[in-house]
């Protein structure tokens, strides 16, 4: 899949690279770094839901009808699944996926819900932002096959063993 059907997707991808380099006031630059991360983590778990939707086949078909799908995926769900057994088995690509995203979605905790007092840095940020475009990259490399895969874990309920 050389590039994904949502633009959505590469929009906060910019926005996040846009904010990453902002400049003023430090408390602005902080903040700007911070929706940074918050914006590069969100371009991977709307990339996740793109490919579970496109999956089944019902991307741009009825808003009604996509919708359920993206509300599917809980972040603690997908974060649990993607650092799972089951994910590595799906291949190297897909558990590095699944390692980006969790270290993604830990940062993003930290930069929304952390005190003003937390320390960021521009070069950080940036290295946070390159990893969501490097994770996505990796989504848009999926075949039809892991794509299907992909979505089966994500959206179905784990099985107690």
């Amino acid at each position: 899949m050389p590039r994904l059907g949502n633009p959505l997707v590469y929009d906060l991808l910019d926005i996040a690279e846009a904010l990453a380099e902002q400049r003023g006031r430090r408390n602005l630059e902080r903040t700007a770094m911070r929706r940074a991360v918050s914006s590069a983590y969100y371009a991977v778990f709307h990339g996740l839901c793109f490919v579970c939707t496109r999956s089944l086949g019902l991307w741009r078909r009825d808003v009604s009808v996509t919708e359920p799908i993206y509300r599917l995926l809980d972040h603690g769900q997908v974060k649990r699944r993607l650092s799972g057994r089951e994910a590595a088995e799906l291949g190297s690509v897909i558990a590095g996926i699944g390692t980006a995203f969790v270290d993604l979605q830990e940062r993003r905790h930290l930069a929304d819900y952390s005190p003003p007092s937390l320390e960021v840095s521009r070069d950080v940020t940036r290295t946070v932002v390159a990893r969501a475009r490097k994770t996505v990259a990796d989504l848009e490399s999926l075949d039809d096959d892991q794509c299907r895969r992909l979505a089966v874990l994500l959206i179905t309920k784990a099985r107690l063993v």
